[in-house]
């Protein structure tokens, strides 16, 4: 499948929040679109991921969803690849994130491991994603070397 990766802004939030409740990550996204990319096709959003840099060193990936019938495209991963390339332009140490458990392996792939919420830096610890009681079934992991 052809697609292309197109950079956010205000326009496109009312789509991207129903995609997120649609896949069920949550309501939608709080504040701005500053970093946040999507994927349409047949003039839908099908896509969408953003990074919250939560300071000059660390970067927080957050809404990354596919729609069903769109996954298993390579869409997820050229998003992450996209996030992943970010981060390297501003030189972050380490980027987080959260997932269900059947996630863990697409992101172990690509230098994520799995880190107890107890052991985060300080910087990370109080992260609203980290701390949200809607996500405390869902693990974090970290990449320190990508």
């Amino acid at each position: 499948m052809k697609f292309k990766i197109l950079k956010a802004d205000k326009r496109h939030k009312e789509e991207i929040d129903k995609l997120i409740q649609e896949v069920r990550i949550g309501s939608g996204v709080s504040g701005s679109l500053k970093n946040f990319w999507f994927v349409r096709v047949n003039n839908q959003i099908v896509a969408c991921a953003g990074i919250d840099c939560i300071d000059p060193q660390t970067a927080i990936f957050t809404h990354c969803a596919v729609r069903k019938e769109f996954r298993h495209n390579g869409i997820g991963s050229a998003l992450i690849n996209k996030r992943m390339e970010f981060a390297r332009i501003l030189e972050m140490k380490t980027i987080a994130l959260i997932t269900m458990y059947y996630h863990f392996n697409f992101y172990k792939r690509r230098g994520f491991r799995t880190c107890p919420r107890k052991e985060l830096p300080d910087n990370l610890k109080n992260y609203w994603m980290f701390t949200a009681r809607q996500y405390m079934k869902c693990a974090v992991m970290v990449n320190e070397k990508f």
